[in-house]
């Protein structure tokens, strides 16, 4: 072969060199980028298991609703019993009171009748 024919080839042959080079390079930058993608993955993935773990955390806590709701009905409902127990008692003991007080008074009334019988007594 001739010289300028292998020339042409040496020079086609360093263009494709150069090429590949260039397509190293760029399948070099796509490698880092996979990379950097792996790792943001890894991250993401890290971040999911931790929220997995606080999920966990929050049924397991919000288990115990159900029984703290019945627990509160429970405790309304004797609220409610100990006001109307409360209400009878305060009727029961304003009726005694007033019984009270009307003996209180009746027995008012004879002692001033008492008082004046002796003092009438004392007169004569």
């Amino acid at each position: 072969m001739s010289d300028p024919v292998l020339s042409q080839i040496l020079n086609q042959l360093q263009q494709m060199d150069k090429r590949f080079d260039n397509i190293d390079g760029r399948l070099e930058k796509i490698e880092d980028r996979l990379d950097t993608m792996d790792g943001r993955l890894d991250t993401m993935d890290g971040r999911l298991n931790t929220m997995d773990g606080r999920l966990n955390v929050i049924e397991e806590q919000t288990k115990n609703i159900p029984l703290l709701q019945q627990a509160v009905l429970e405790t309304l409902e004797i609220s409610k019993r100990l006001e109307t127990s409360q209400f009878s008692y305060e009727r029961k003991v304003t009726t005694e009171l007033n019984i009270h007080q009307h003996s209180i008074d009746i027995l008012n009334r004879r002692q001033l009748r008492i008082e004046a019988d002796i003092e009438t007594l004392k007169h004569r």
